[in-house]
């Protein structure tokens, strides 16, 4: 049964539309993260917060798709985007059409090599912490957003807790906030059935001890979503 979405602005829609599209054009190698990811997540299990957003982010599988950026940045360009623009680091990771915002990011730690790869407009894109995790972590699902629907790769539950525990690596980052709110929506929602037998890696432990200790250390964060403390200390026990 696909997960329905409620009602939604036009940007938001947008670009929805957009991610349909390209799971139709180019279903492997890629998986939606950041905002968009916790969105899912938050609706299907009727968070206490649900955050809109209307940017669309896509972590690459690089590693096991060395030609991904250049594929799949082709594609975008088929479907009717346009790169927003060349950073000073040389990376073209925003691509626009109309409303609809997409960033193409690919994961950290792959080598000079992968950093190095170029999308089909020559530009690179930025490396996002923990991005394999969620990657690794993925799962396709059916989605029905107003008028449109379609399949889209997104991490489970548990790789987008990852994912988001990775980026409190992020220096100087604007959006702390933003992550550790979403990190305690993920948290007031998970299972003791998603943590089982979970298998998580040394990387892996070591973003969820960090983000954990985070909280612990700076108790007045749970004010952000006071339904998280709860699934956070059922993290801490499951890594233990």
């Amino acid at each position: 049964m696909p997960i329905s979405l409620p009602p939604m602005l036009s940007d938001q829609r947008e670009a929805w539309e957009a991610v349909f599209e390209i799971h139709a054009t180019m279903p492997r190698g890629w998986v939606l993260v950041g905002g968009q990811a916790v969105y899912l997540h938050a609706i299907e299990r009727d968070a206490p917060i649900v955050r809109p957003t209307k940017d669309a982010d896509f972590a690459l599988d690089v590693r096991a798709y060395p030609s991904m950026l250049k594929d799949f940045t082709a594609v975008l360009v088929k479907l009717g985007f346009e790169s927003a623009g060349e950073s000073l680091e040389g990376h073209q990771h925003r691509w626009l059409r109309g409303p609809a915002v997409v960033d193409v990011l690919i994961p950290r730690h792959l080598g000079e090599r992968a950093a190095k790869r170029r999308g089909v407009t020559g530009g690179t894109t930025i490396a996002a912490p923990a991005s394999q995790h969620a990657i690794d972590r993925s799962e396709t699902v059916d989605i029905a957003a107003d008028t449109a629907s379609g399949l889209v790769n997104r991490p489970t539950l548990l790789g987008c807790l990852i994912g988001k525990a990775g980026s409190l690596t992020i220096v100087n980052d604007p959006d702390r906030e933003r992550h550790i709110t979403d990190f305690l929506t993920l948290a007031a929602v998970v299972r003791a059935g998603d943590l089982r037998a979970a298998d998580l890696g040394p990387a892996e432990r070591d973003h969820l001890r960090n983000m954990l200790g985070h909280l612990s250390n700076n108790q007045e964060l749970f004010s952000l979503v006071p339904e998280g403390e709860a699934g956070v200390e059922r993290l801490r026990l499951s890594l233990t």
